[in-house]
């Protein structure tokens, strides 16, 4: 029997895993529970159980936080206020990293019964009462969540059940395990923990002692290109700002091109809500960035011009030497710190490089102005080409060229690049260029890239 099980289990992780656990690390971790793994005793659905929180530990980058519940109802209330579908509104929370502890089927129904959100024939919408709400003090909308929660189910035995939970630990009588499960809302709302009431719970239920001293309120800061702001100290304005920006956990707002790419609305608007949080001004970087004003980098360091790709493609393949090589110019020229140069010369000079400096030569003869248009290379009609041949070419030619780019887990996007230096790194093939979409260098794999009219 453990052997026809093992061989189950065996099965199951390689079909969702697509390779096989470690037998010794599941027979020696711990569950939750506090019991050992014991292979003569566990069904498929527990095995399915095991398997998908491997996988969940494996592949998750940071767990999930949990977080009050003003924070949840808030990125609840701004995700439906976007137009996110009811079936997608989990994804928001994940990409915040917020724990849906309970889950929506909570918080959707207790939302609903404090007049929050109403649904309708095409879906869930915020009702006007929730931006009013969201203004009460934290005693006020602790009263209406208590009251919701009470009278959220539609069952006329639920909700009797759940007043008569308040009633128990009003007066601190025992409690079954059907109440102890029930529990979990309240936990939610901050007024019980561990089966216990906490200073919240006892004022708000038992009436007893007093409220936690409120903190002061948090200024707003910019930091790290992240315009950081505390929840309920400025609630009215993140409110406000969520029209605009997308947070990348609550509270946090990226400023970085990227994150403003998603932004709508009047840019001026934008800078007025961000400089009243910040009761000053913002950055010029950060006001160049929302008004999409055109930005030029000024590197300081010292330009080397080879005589030919091939040349600087054989010196990058040195690691020692690739680390300095890493800001391309041109296919044929590359940008090194000041602080390196000496170092770079000497390691050339080892390997038989000729280094000559360029002195520029003022001339005092009056240069004619020419202008030759170079062609653009045309797009080959059919796969006649493949992906490398064409890339060589733009590479000769120093164009740009419009192909389709999947980074992992992404869906497909449009990028316009000049290809710098083409390089093989073990079994795949790397394109160095710069991209004039991002505005930046960038390095693509081969096989993630797709160009038109080649194969």
């Amino acid at each position: 029997m453990c052997k026809t099980r093992w061989c189950v289990f065996d099965s199951i992780s390689t079909t969702l895993c697509q390779t096989r656990l470690n037998w010794w690390l599941l027979t020696n971790s711990l569950f939750p529970n506090g019991n050992r793994f014991d292979a003569t005793s566990f069904t498929t659905f527990m095995i399915c159980v095991v398997v998908l929180f491997f996988v969940q530990c494996a592949f998750m980058k940071t767990p999930p936080q949990v977080y009050p519940a003003l924070h949840v109802i808030f990125t609840l209330l701004n995700a439906i206020r976007r137009g996110i579908p009811r079936q997608n509104i989990w994804r928001e929370f994940r990409r915040q990293g917020i724990a849906l502890k309970p889950r929506l089927a909570f918080w959707i129904p207790l939302c609903k019964q404090a007049g929050l959100i109403k649904e309708l024939d095409d879906g869930l919408r915020i009702t006007s009462y929730a931006s009013s709400w969201l203004k009460k003090s934290s005693e006020e909308q602790t009263i209406d969540l208590v009251d919701a929660w009470q009278t959220a189910p539609i069952n006329k035995k639920a909700r009797q059940f759940r007043k008569k939970l308040l009633w128990k630990l009003k007066y601190n009588k025992p409690l079954t395990t059907k109440d102890c499960v029930a529990l979990n809302g309240l936990d939610a709302l901050g007024l019980t923990s561990y089966g216990e009431l906490t200073r919240w719970g006892n004022f708000f239920i038992k009436g007893e002692g007093k409220l936690p001293t409120t903190l002061p309120p948090v200024a707003c800061v910019v930091q790290d290109n992240q315009f950081i702001a505390h929840l309920p100290s400025h609630l009215n304005l993140l409110w406000q700002l969520e029209h605009y920006l997308r947070p990348s956990k609550p509270s946090v707002y990226p400023l970085t091109k990227r994150a403003l790419h998603f932004y709508q609305g009047d840019p001026h608007e934008l800078i007025a809500l961000l400089e009243e949080g910040l009761k000053g001004e913002i950055s010029a970087r950060t006001k160049a960035l929302i008004l999409n004003q055109p930005s030029i980098r000024v590197a300081d360091g010292i330009v080397l011009e080879f005589s030919s790709s091939a040349e600087l493609a054989q010196l990058r393949r040195q690691p020692v030497l690739r680390k300095y090589f890493e800001s391309f110019l041109s296919s044929r020229h590359v940008l090194i710190p000041n602080r390196y140069a000496q170092a770079v010369f000497e390691l050339l000079k080892r390997r038989g490089v000729y280094v000559q400096k360029y002195e520029e030569q003022v001339s005092t003869k009056k240069v004619k102005r020419t202008h030759f248009s170079k062609n653009p290379l045309l797009q080959p009609v059919g796969r006649s080409l493949s992906k490398i041949t064409l890339i060589e070419k733009y590479l000769q030619l120093g164009q740009a060229l419009e192909m389709s780019y999947r980074a992992p887990g992404c869906a497909p996007e449009n990028r316009r690049i000049t290809p710098l230096s083409i390089e093989q790194r073990g079994e795949h093939t790397y394109v160095i260029a710069f991209c004039q979409t991002r505005r930046g260098q960038r390095t693509f794999r081969l096989d993630r890239m797709e160009v038109p009219g080649t194969w």
